[in-house]
């Protein structure tokens, strides 16, 4: 009987496992996919050593957002262990004073009216290139945001500005890198992503019409071709 690839689905900010049910639903018949709950873990670091401590020799990863960030420091830490990379809506540049101002106003407006509130907020930034939010996308991303605490929300928030500059990692990778970026996404945009392509050797990038930053929920069709054609390429 065949072995099926191992491929690790990383979740961002304020995500959960539901943030690729629509890939896990989709690969799972060919890939053995395993999503990590990166809740509570205020480093990126951390929860790159979960994902080494519980992964098999060798694994595929994708990682969304903070989740990518998280695949970075996979790639950094144990580049010997990594099939194949995926990047979704992610970042690798290094934290200014702009994005410390940015990420404080959102925990203190979380803490202010709680996570239950708070969780329609949140779909509106993700949800903002739309005219008129598609409604399972938002009931999935207000779902996702209502299971954290504001104690989980606190600890990827601190995760995130105390990463290191990722974008010194980028020239050293030396296996083919797949980087997926929603059209329409103002959180993470085309540009970003045509930035770190530049600097890593063996890039690709795809971007996927009509979609903002949770691209995996918004075109859920084409990124499972993007992932199951890159991983078995």
């Amino acid at each position: 009987m065949d072995i099926k690839p191992v491929l690790y689905l990383l979740p961002g900010l304020l995500c959960d496992k539901d943030a690729w049910h629509c890939q896990q639903a989709a690969l799972s018949d060919r890939i053995d996919v395993r999503i990590p709950d990166f809740r509570g873990i205020d480093s990126l670091k951390k929860m790159a050593e979960m994902v080494l401590q519980e992964a098999p020799e060798r694994f595929s990863v994708a990682g969304h957002s903070m989740g990518g960030r998280v695949g970075l420091e996979l790639i950094h830490m144990a580049p010997e262990r990594i099939n194949k990379l995926i990047l979704l809506s992610v970042g690798a540049h290094p934290v200014n004073d702009e994005e410390c101002e940015q990420r404080s106003s959102l925990v203190e407006e979380a803490a202010s009216i709680g996570m239950y509130k708070y969780a329609a907020s949140w779909a509106d930034l993700m949800l903002a290139y739309q005219k008129s939010a598609n409604s399972i996308t938002r009931q999935c991303i207000e779902g996702m945001a209502r299971r954290q605490s504001l104690d989980d929300f606190i600890a990827h928030i601190t995760a995130g500005l105390g990463r290191s500059d990722q974008s010194l990692y980028l020239p050293h990778i030396s296996i083919p890198v797949l980087l997926i970026v929603g059209e329409k996404d103002t959180w993470s945009p085309v540009s970003q992503h045509e930035a770190i392509k530049q600097k890593i050797p063996e890039a690709q990038l795809a971007i996927v019409p009509d979609a903002g930053h949770m691209v995996m929920l918004d075109q859920p069709e084409p990124v499972n071709r993007l992932l199951e054609g890159w991983i078995f390429k």
